[in-house]
């Protein structure tokens, strides 16, 4: 045991990019933390870091040995895990969007973890997720639909968005009255939307190629470019009411909306029988998704996604 816990401190030290993080994570002594990664060198007869006062980088060997250390410890995990048991404990490994979790989901897992004495939840935040089969996770959230088979989508909220600007920058520029007009002004871009923006009207669906000013993969940044003037970004409605209200923020193209989207929870079929990551969905749910829609279920049941049709292709 003493091993797998030298092996997990090797992974949250390359993951933190210090020993003083991983022992906080531990809540131990960054000295600690150096004695178990001593012990792995020794045992695995390689150095696993470059350490420096400013600096601690993977070597080659410790860059080699790291995705394996991951799949050494996932299977144990989960063969942890077959044994039955309905009890909600252990440590669950959640990836969210920053942006979305500072300021709704944060709240609600600090909650859970109040209900649920007995869990230990390594929340890592970023706005590129990649497949939770590839990180290591339990659940993942963003607005992407699953294109594996082993991994299923659970809606949990609905994700609208709009075209906004400062009402500075549209009494200086003027606003625009069709989509087709957004060429002749500075866009705002985010991964979410990417460069090819789409509207649905009344008309029906124009969709447009924009030249960015500004690209950046933080919505919070997104948001405060708009504050600023420097032009029109499709943003959340939930970041732009409070500056809607006070009239920093206007609508733009109020007679066109871009696709409907939802927040969504993924889940690797192979963990979906562990109770805290059942215990975290239906909490998840019972705050964000409310009402229920009539095909939502938990991950054993392999409820459809309703949202996954209309997901952009992109994550929060």
């Amino acid at each position: 045991m003493d091993n797998l816990l030298n092996v997990r401190t090797f992974l949250a030290a390359a993951r933190l990019g210090s020993f003083a993080a991983a022992a906080r994570s531990f809540a131990v002594s960054p000295s600690v933390v150096s004695k178990r990664i001593n012990q792995l060198e020794h045992e695995f007869r390689v150095t696993l870091f470059h350490r420096s006062t400013r600096d601690l980088r993977l070597t080659e060997d410790g860059a080699r040995l790291l995705p394996r250390c991951m799949k050494l410890l996932t299977e144990y995990d989960d063969i942890r895990d077959v044994a039955p048991t309905t009890e909600v404990s252990g440590l669950l490994r959640v990836d969210a969007p920053g942006s979305v979790t500072a300021l709704i989901l944060g709240p609600i897992f600090c909650d859970f973890l109040a209900e649920h004495p007995a869990v230990d939840l390594d929340l890592r935040l970023t706005d590129r997720l990649d497949n939770p089969l590839t990180r290591n996770c339990d659940l993942t959230i963003g607005t992407r639909p699953s294109t594996d088979e082993n991994v299923r989508d659970f809606p949990l909220m609905p994700y609208p968005c709009a075209a906004y600007a400062s009402s500075a920058y549209l009494d200086r520029r003027g606003s625009p009255n069709h989509p087709r007009n957004l060429i002749e002004h500075d866009c705002l871009v985010s991964l979410l939307h990417g460069k090819t923006w789409h509207f649905y009207g009344d008309e029906g669906d124009v969709g447009l190629t924009v030249n960015p000013r500004l690209s950046v993969n933080d919505t919070i940044i997104l948001r405060e470019a708009v504050r600023r003037g420097l032009g029109i970004a499709i943003l959340p409605a939930f970041l732009a009411e409070e500056d809607l209200s006070n009239g920093m923020l206007r609508h733009v193209l109020s007679a066109y909306r871009p696709p409907p989207m939802w927040i969504k929870a993924q889940i690797p079929t192979h963990k979906a029988a562990k109770p805290g990551v059942n215990a975290l969905l239906d909490f998840l749910r019972g705050r964000l998704l409310t009402p229920h829609p009539p095909d939502a279920g938990k991950p054993e049941g392999g409820p459809s996604d309703p949202a996954g049709k209309e997901g952009s292709g992109h994550f929060i």
